[in-house]
Parts: C-alpha cells; structure tokens; sequence
C-alpha cells in the first residue's frame, strides 16, 4: 500500500493565553474541516489541526511535519500574548524558515493587536497580513464573529489560490504592484438580460469596486451571459466557475441553459442565486444538484459560497485521485472521480467509459467515487435503476471494493 499525503493539511496556532483562540480556531474547523454540529451534511473535509498547548517539557507546542502533504497552510493568531511570549517567536520562527524554501507551503500571520505586524518581525516582514484587530462591534461577542467572516473569507480566497499552486492575493500584490496574476479561477456571470441584468451588473461592479477578489475573478474574464459557450470550450480545465442569478426569466432563456449544461459537462463548481419574484412555467432540471443562495443584497455571502465551491472541487478533486491509488481501486476498476453527489446527469460521462470499456474488451467495471456523506438509499436507487452494475460509492465506503 502507498503511503498517503493528503492535498493540504491546514494548521491553526494561537497562544494558550489567547482565549479566543480556541473560539477562532473551532470556527475555522467547522468551515473547512468539518462541522461537529452538523455530521451528515456537506463538508470540504481539509484536515485541519491545532497548535496552542505547550508540549511535554516545552514552553511550545510540538513541531509540524510538512511531508505529511503536498501543502501546508498555517493560520498565525497573532495577539498580544504570542507578542510578548520569546519563546513562541521561537518557535513560530523556526517554522518560517522550514517552509521558505517550499513553494506549496504558506503561512498567514492574522493581526489581532496592534503589535502584531512586529512579532518575528524580521521574518514576517515579507508577508502580507491579516488584519482584523481593527474590526469593531457593539460588544465583544459581535466583534470575534466579525472577525471571524472576514477571516474565512479571506482564507477561502488564499486556499484556493494555494490549491493552485498560486501566491496569495497578498504576496502577489507586494512582490509586484504592477502584476496581473492570471486568477486560479474564473468566474461567469450567467443571467437572463430580461430581468437579471441590474442584478447580475450591481454584483460585478461590486467584484471590481467592494473587494479584494480583482485578482480572483478577472474582470475581463466575467462574461456577461451570451459567449459562455466560446469561453467555456476554451477554459475546459476546471478553472472556471458559473455563477447563475436565477430569476423568472432565465430557464426559459436558450443561452442560460446552454451555459448550466456546459458547466455541468466539465463539472465546474455552479453556485445559483435565487431571485424568483412570481414564478415560472417550468424550471430548468439541470439546475439541481448544487449549492444555493436566497438573493437578498447578500454580496459577500454569495462570494463566499463561491469560493467555498471552489476550495471545495479542487481540493477533493486531488483528494479522491489519492483515495483511489491508495487501495489501488483503479487496478481493479474504471474510477470515475466525481467532487459532488453523482445524478442522473453523469450517466452522460458513464455511459462514455463504459462504451469504450467494452469497445477495449476490458473487464474491468465502473465505480463512481464522490465524497462522504453517501447519498441516501433513495437517491441511489434511481441512479443503480439505470443500470445496477455501476457502483456508486464514497472514501468511506471503499473497503468493500479493494
């Protein structure tokens, strides 16, 4: 059996005197982990660990094995107790110049004081910081939660730039103000011009004006709803995301439907606003399947289920290549790696494999690997309904076929 590294492991260190860190750290957890609260449901499933208590013997915590994965990536809760702690300069010193010389490995100093940006300043002086301590709110409850969305916003966006091997937006910025990074993703705004084209450009200009995703979503790269399909035929390498505001108009738009089912085809990350005022005389099918978002003049929220889509597909899309060599299932079957719940929609693909399966003589059958919660019993029947010999199955559940 091969030894497995996973795609990203992501590490969270705090001060143990720091007593919201603990706070910062679950939240973090729950987003890009997994959500104790909530076992069943949808997870990005990022191996995510803690660094605050202090060793046996130590003043700091136990070190870091960065061959473990393909990428670190260390989330620095920087406050006024690591600030004045030596020994956790120490030690956070050590780990910057173990992984300066990886070009997977990144760290993320997050300033929660206003002496933050001179902790180990003469490592961290070349990176870009955080900065949520000047972040207000009515009481101190209200002002960790706010942090704490700016935070796995921010986080989302530079993960997903980490996942494709690109510096974060931050880096970039500084080592040359002049760069225009090509984005790790681009992102399509899909519309019907006939009641969704006020919303969908209040959303753009908000892209290019409120945030600091210029670099994530290029503005030249955001189509405006009728060239999708000559984008999407040359961006056919997982790159682009689709973005759809769904109003009463659009499934009966040509256009919009032609640009879900490309999106579909390649399975690019789709994210759909809701924004329906009276109703329509039939919904679009293929339109199902994915994450959605009542529109309610929620920008960042929409931003920020995106990204998590993003982060989402790219990471298990590593994950599950690495699942599969790892119980050699692909020496026994013809794997088919899909990052969300498999539907009827990807017979399109399956019936393709097993087409040239029997066409080569192979032998061999065909599962699908998706990523854990499995699908309910319902659900697979329809799928098993169209042909029983394609096994559906997730990490979990692998065991029985290796």
């Amino acid at each position: 059996m091969n030894n497995y590294k996973s795609p990203l492991n992501l590490y969270v260190l705090w001060h143990p005197a720091f007593q919201a860190g603990k706070v910062f750290a679950d939240n973090i957890y729950k987003n890009f982990c997994r959500n104790s609260e909530q076992p069943l449901s949808r997870q990005i499933g990022i191996p995510t660990f803690f660094r605050s208590a202090s060793a046996e013997s130590s003043a700091t915590p136990i070190p870091v094995k960065l061959e473990d994965a393909d990428r670190n990536a260390f989330v620095l809760l920087i406050d006024e107790h690591m600030f004045n702690d030596q020994a956790w300069e120490e030690y956070v010193g050590k780990l910057i110049d173990n992984i300066s010389a990886s070009d997977c490995d990144r760290i993320y100093p997050i300033s929660l004081d206003r002496h933050a940006f001179h902790f180990c300043e003469d490592k961290l002086s070349e990176y870009q910081f955080i900065s949520l301590e000047k972040i207000v709110g009515d009481d101190k409850m209200e002002k960790n939660s706010r942090q704490q969305k700016e935070l796995t916003s921010r986080l989302l966006h530079d993960l997903s730039r980490q996942m494709m091997n690109q510096e974060s937006v931050a880096e970039s910025d500084k080592s040359d103000s002049n760069a225009n990074p090509e984005p790790p993703v681009k992102l399509f705004i899909s519309h019907a011009k006939k009641d969704g084209l006020k919303v969908a450009s209040q959303f753009r200009n908000y892209i290019l004006s409120e945030t600091k995703l210029k670099t994530f979503f290029d503005a030249n790269d955001i189509a405006d709803g009728y060239n999708f399909e000559d984008e999407i035929s040359r961006v056919i390498d997982g790159r682009t995301a689709l973005l759809v505001f769904h109003t009463d108009e659009y499934s009966d738009r040509e256009w919009c439907r032609i640009e879900v089912i490309h999106a579909k085809r390649i399975k690019s990350p789709i994210v759909v606003v809701y924004d329906i005022s009276k109703g329509e005389k039939r919904s679009f099918p293929y339109m199902g399947n994915v994450p959605t978002i009542k529109w309610d003049d929620n920008f960042a929220d929409i931003i920020e289920l995106t990204l998590y889509q993003v982060l989402n597909n790219r990471f298990n899309e590593e994950y599950l290549k690495k699942h599969i060599r790892l119980y050699g299932l692909d020496t026994r079957h013809e794997c088919i790696e899909l990052t969300s719940p498999p539907e009827l929609f990807n017979y399109l693909l399956i019936l393709k494999k097993s087409a040239n399966l029997i066409a080569q003589g192979s032998k061999k059958d065909i599962m699908v690997i998706y990523p854990d919660p499995p699908l309910g019993i319902e659900e697979l029947r329809v799928l098993n309904e169209v042909d029983d010999n394609i096994h559906f199955t997730t990490p979990t559940y692998t065991f029985q076929f290796s």
